[in-house]
């Protein structure tokens, strides 16, 4: 299933009147096991990478292509979403 926007798996849910399961990647086994169970129960999820993220693995490049990949493989709908990031180093 492809990569789709975080906004469409929040106004889907919204205009059912659901919500969306949102997570935060810890390293590369969390986000393996978010989308197996997104998989198993066939619901889209947001995958978020935070700052302590990106600071624990050094770097965003890695953990984000690692998620994007996942993301790209999985069966159902998955977002990758960078969140509560505040400083501007940690993009990079």
């Amino acid at each position: 299933m492809p990569l789709v926007p975080t906004a469409s798996i929040l106004a889907d849910a919204r205009a059912a009147g659901t919500g969306a399961a949102a997570f935060n990647v810890i390293h590369l086994e969390t986000a393996e096991a978010l989308v197996a169970a997104a998989d198993q129960t066939g619901r889209p999820l947001i995958l978020q990478i935070s700052e302590n993220c990106v600071r624990y693995h050094g770097s965003l490049l890695p953990i984000t292509r690692a998620t994007l990949a996942l993301a790209e493989a999985a069966g159902t709908e998955v977002s990758v979403h960078l969140v509560h990031i505040t400083d501007p180093e940690r993009m990079r």
